[in-house]
This record gives structure tokens, C-alpha cells and sequence, in this order.
């Protein structure tokens, strides 16, 4: 008897966000996006919703993140906080029975004059069984925050943009990697056991 398909919805997030902690200044979340005064200078939409959408198709989430029986179907359009926290069951009414969904929630670049640099990214991941059970009803449900560190992004004077972007990419990528080790650790038992 052949198996169900199975597909995993994929959602990338918003624009880019950033926070700087500086000497004197720091903390204003966007700073850097929106040009403010005295923030680093972050080149314009450097990780929208359509880069993204780019990324996820190139590096099959669902072989990183351990799913490799899966389809993948990529959504375009970013979820509203308010979808991804408020909706119980699945976000869309498409799909088959083998159903789970992976959105990428936030990304930030974060800037700190004494760790350096960090592309964050909070995932959420749903799981809604194999069809067994209802599709209101997710059998699991995950999310963290992950981080990579840059070491070329934002560009300064001496390096080159293109080897900036194509680090600020690679590390939106190596953050599914670091999401997957996270999800697929072992669940601990109840403390002592």
C-alpha cells in the first residue's frame, strides 16, 4: 500500500529587522534598516520576503530540518504576527493529510560593539500528524530563536557588498540548520527521570 504524500508549508518572514547595542547609543530596534543617525549603514532590503521566498525554494527546508519525505511547498507572502500566534490549526486550508508547516517568524541583524555581529532567526514549526488526527489539532509544536554570526554584514568600506549579501544568505540558511539540531534533539522525560 503506497504511502501519503506528505508536505511541509513553508513561510518566510517579514522584512529584515535589526538592533544595535553601541557605546553610546544602541537599542533602537530598526535603526540600522532605516538609515537612523549614528547606526551602522545596512544596504536596502537586504533579506525581504522575496529573497527569502529564493532561499527556501534553493535550499529545501525540509531536507535540513530532517523531512526529507516531504514536499516542499514555499508561500510568498509573510504571515501577520497575529495569523501565526492566533490561528490554531492549520494555516491554510490546503494540503494534504501528511501535513506540517515551518514559518520563519522574525529575522534580525544584531549588532553589539562587543560580540560583533548576528543574523537571529525565531522559527515556528507545526506538525499535524500523518492525518490521524484532527486537522485543528497539531501533534507538535516548536519554535526558538537560532543565531549565526557575521563577520562581513553589514558591509564597511573595505569589503566588497556582493560577498556581504551572499554571507548575510548563507547564514539565513545555516539558521535552518541550527533549528533543525534544536528540533530534532531528543525530548527530555519529567526532571530526575
Amino acid at each position: 500500500m503506497p504511502t501519503a504524500r506528505c508536505e511541509l508549508h513553508v513561510w518566510p518572514s517579514g522584512d529584515l529587522n535589526s538592533v544595535y547595542q553601541g557605546w553610546i547609543h544602541g537599542g533602537i530596534v530598526n535603526g540600522a534598516v532605516t538609515g537612523r543617525d549614528g547606526y551602522p549603514e545596512v544596504p536596502p532590503d537586504p533579506l525581504g520576503a522575496a529573497s527569502q521566498t529564493a532561499l527556501l525554494d534553493r535550499s529545501q527546508p525540509q531536507n535540513i530540518i530532517g523531512r526529507d519525505n516531504y514536499m516542499l511547498i514555499v508561500h510568498a507572502q509573510p504571515l501577520s504576527s497575529r495569523e501565526i500566534r492566533t490561528t490554531p490549526g492549520r494555516l491554510t486550508s490546503d494540503g494534504a493529510a501528511c501535513y506540517a508547516e515551518l514559518i520563519v517568524d522574525d529575522v534580525f541583524l544584531q549588532q553589539d560593539v562587543f560580540h560583533g555581529s548576528y543574523l537571529k532567526s525565531s522559527f515556528r514549526y507545526r506538525d499535524f500528524g500523518d492525518g490521524a488526527l484532527s486537522a485543528a489539532t497539531p501533534a507538535r509544536v516548536f519554535g526558538t530563536w537560532v543565531k549565526t554570526p557575521l563577520k562581513l554584514f553589514p558591509p564597511k568600506d573595505a569589503i566588497d557588498p556582493n560577498a556581504a549579501s551572499e554571507e548575510l544568505k548563507s547564514a539565513y540558511v545555516e539558521n535552518f540548520a541550527l533549528f533543525a539540531k534544536a528540533l530534532n534533539k531528543p525530548v527530555k522525560g519529567k526532571r530526575g527521570k
